[in-house]
């Protein structure tokens, strides 16, 4: 059987489950991506930040998933505010499931000292889910004697669309950051069906520590920091847990994503890939510059071929802007 029928089998599965559950996007260089991680990220910059990223994951799968991301942010440090807009795209699957998004948020920091800074985000998106109808194969064209497709997959609604809103906060400081965050927290109704599909809501807890040990000024030249991003939705989690070493230019970081200790079918332990990451800062340009890798671990290893994602970082601000205090989160991707 090839490919593309498994894959339309798949969705076919999916549907008869009460309604098409999506996957949110997921980023390897997720601190590339501050907006989409947690909206208290939403202006922490000097002034102005362009940001765009692409992700391939499972390229090895014909037609997995593939994910554009461009996001701008503007910091108001006299009003103490980030405001920021982002539109995303993912496509998934021969069928293209396509999910696009397009948001505004909005940040405020509160100074608690020269050295730490309290703030809290909240994004509202517009979100549309469309199908092609037309390149889904049923079970009852494979087989002549197989079993009618069910009323859920003949009552497919090729576009729908909903409002979700996200929300979090961040603890920011030289040294460390931790920020919380819950995405779909109004459950949206996803379902591409007449049914009703609730989007459950997402929790993220991420945060790390930053060991400095060559600056000039303001400017870190060589630190090392540990970081962690822990996801929670429903009865599933995720981890990515790992380090990150900087020599200005250079940003090396080391990831490995998954909750082994955790098994959600016997013998089925949770290890999902193992990540690694280089990235430069083109300081003459004003843009920084990553690529990653995902190795997978899980039964996909023979075919998946892993997942690539590159980000790029792209600040502009006026000298007089760059010669004030502004913490920025650490790290860069």
């Amino acid at each position: 059987m090839s490919k593309k029928i498994v894959y339309k089998l798949i969705v076919l599965f999916l549907l008869n489950a009460g309604g098409l559950v999506a996957q949110d996007p997921q980023f390897t260089q997720f601190y590339a991506n501050p907006i989409y991680l947690n909206p208290a990220y939403t202006g922490v910059t000097y002034e102005h930040r362009f940001i765009g990223n692409y992700r391939n994951q499972w390229l090895g799968l014909s037609k997995a998933y593939q994910t554009y991301s461009i996001s701008y942010d503007y910091n108001l440090i006299d009003l103490n505010s980030g405001f920021g807009i982002q539109l995303w795209r993912d496509v998934a699957g021969s069928s293209r499931f396509t999910t696009t998004n397009i948001g505004a948020s909005y940040a405020y920091h509160l100074k608690l000292n020269k050295f730490q800074e309290l703030r809290g985000g909240i994004q509202f998106n517009y979100v549309t889910k469309s199908i092609d109808y037309s390149k889904l194969v049923f079970n009852d064209q494979l087989s002549p004697n197989a079993p009618a497709v069910s009323n859920d997959a003949v009552n497919i609604v090729p576009r729908v669309g909903f409002v979700n809103v996200n929300a979090g906060v961040l603890l920011n400081s030289t040294e460390y950051w931790a920020g919380f965050a819950a995405s779909h927290i109004n459950s949206p109704n996803t379902s591409i069906t007449d049914g009703t599909t609730k989007l459950p809501v997402l929790f993220s807890l991420h945060g790390g520590y930053r060991f400095v040990q060559e600056k000039k000024g303001n400017r870190l030249l060589k630190y090392v920091a540990p970081s962690f991003n822990y996801r929670h939705q429903q009865k599933y989690d995720q981890l990515d847990i790992g380090i990150y070493y900087v020599h200005f230019p250079l940003n090396l970081g080391l990831w490995y994503r998954g909750l082994p200790l955790k098994h959600y079918k016997p013998a089925f332990p949770n290890h999902d890939a193992l990540c690694v990451l280089i990235g430069a800062d083109i300081k003459s340009f004003d843009m920084r510059i990553a690529y990653s890798y995902d190795l997978t671990l899980h039964k996909l290893l023979g075919n998946s071929t892993g997942s690539h994602e590159i980000s790029i970082i792209y600040e502009i601000a006026k000298r007089s802007r760059k010669s004030k205090k502004v913490l920025i989160s650490c790290p860069k991707f």
